[in-house]
């Protein structure tokens, strides 16, 4: 891979603040483009500045489902800082639960969050972005009927993106390679994120550098490589040091 192919998920670094280190290192590495994560908790200007200065780029990033309530609000910081797609990242929050519990909803409830997204993609498109969902593990486990909940979500409409989360799809025990060519036609973005074992995924010390865990990348990039997507981005949910998960990172991807 071309160091211009690789974007860093700045949900990544969101413990190493301020803003404008991490910003600067990802530019001193090559990296050109900055997946923003949490939109409507950032200051747009503030945002715009980081990326001008050090020559970056942001063609995506995620939307909280809850923004969609204030969607002008949402729609002019995209249009400000010339970002492309607009990815909602898990469902709607529930107050008082812990996150896992956001996705432990009924059948009927995965198809009225599938309708809601759905119902929001033309407002999108018409001021010139796309929209997205992006998966964890949790869409994966089955539903009582047999059906899975990302199903429910990328079925709905056709004009949904997808961005899967390559990690988070092994973490569900599904094969990537089957979700890779079942919506083949929808994905425009992509997360790597690896393990160094195939079991207790959830937990974020299991997560480690590109290429140092158990995922065969080679194959996976390969059959990124025949879908729309536009944006591959490394991600890790808790590093010790984002530098050197980054600089890891980008020394393995480099030759493949």
């Amino acid at each position: 891979m071309n160091i211009n192919q690789i974007s860093f998920q700045l949900y990544t670094a969101r413990k190493f603040i301020p803003y404008k280190n991490v910003f600067e290192f990802i530019s001193s590495t090559g990296i050109k483009n900055i997946e923003l994560f949490a939109l409507s908790d950032f200051d747009e200007v503030e945002l715009k500045e980081l990326l001008q200065e050090f020559n970056l780029t942001s063609l995506s990033a995620h939307i909280s489902f809850e923004s969609l309530e204030q969607i002008d609000l949402i729609l002019n910081k995209l249009k400000f800082l010339n970002v492309k797609h607009a990815i909602i990242p898990a469902p709607k929050a529930i107050p008082g639960k812990k996150f896992e519990e956001y996705f432990k909803i009924s059948e009927k409830e995965w198809i009225s969050l599938a309708r809601e997204i759905s119902n929001k993609i033309n407002i999108f498109h018409d001021n010139g972005f796309t929209l997205g969902y992006h998966n964890h593990s949790f869409e994966f486990n089955a539903l009582p009927n047999g059906k899975y909940p990302i199903e429910y979500i990328l079925d709905e409409n056709e004009n949904l993106k997808f961005e899967i989360d390559i990690g988070w799809t092994t973490a569900g025990y599904a094969n990537p390679i089957n979700w890779i060519n079942k919506y083949k036609n929808q994905i425009i973005a992509c997360h790597l994120k690896d393990f160094y074992f195939n079991d207790n995924m959830l937990n974020h010390d299991n997560q480690c550098n590109i290429g140092e865990g158990f995922i065969n990348w080679k194959e996976l990039l390969s059959k990124i490589a025949e879908t729309p997507c536009e944006v591959i981005a490394i991600e890790h949910d808790d590093p010790k040091d984002y530098k050197t998960y980054i600089t890891r990172s980008i020394q393995f991807l480099s030759k493949i």
